[in-house]
């Protein structure tokens, strides 16, 4: 064994220091790529935190303006409410004069009956005052 190590030391020598290289050139660049995973990471990080800020100040916005939308629409359905009783007040109004104009259509109408009924009378007096008339004037005549 020793004549074997004399004639492939210097073999074993250079694979086991090409061996070593290696190792060390891929712990060297593990290194590196796990730092560069880390410079990744937190620049991600930074992005994410520059996102989640930017989302907080656009949903603040955001609900600034709902709130502004949603005062402007109550603002506006109180108007809705006003011209509502508005409406109301004047239907109540024309219900009140519906109900006058109709009592004053009926008293006209007995106003129209009590007249027709006034000048019948007032015919019939004035035929019997004709009568009676006639008769008196039948009586002034001298008779024949």
């Amino acid at each position: 064994m020793y004549d074997w190590i004399k004639k492939y030391g210097e073999t074993l020598i250079t694979v086991a220091t090409v061996i070593g290289g290696v190792a060390a050139v891929v712990t060297i660049f593990d290194q590196r790529l796990d730092a560069q995973d880390r410079l990744i990471a937190q620049r991600f990080e930074a992005v994410d935190q520059r996102f989640e800020a930017q989302d907080r100040l656009i949903d603040q916005r955001f609900e600034a303006q709902d709130n502004l939308i949603a005062q402007r629409f109550e603002a506006v359905d109180q108007r809705f409410e006003a011209i509502d009783h508005r409406f109301d007040a004047v239907d109540r109004r024309f219900n009140d004069m519906n109900k006058r104009i109709d009592r004053l259509a009926d008293e006209v109408s007995e106003l129209r009956t009590l007249t027709v009924g006034i000048s019948e009378r007032v015919s019939r007096n004035e035929g019997r005052i004709d009568v009676i008339l006639e008769q008196m004037r039948a009586e002034d005549t001298p008779s024949p």
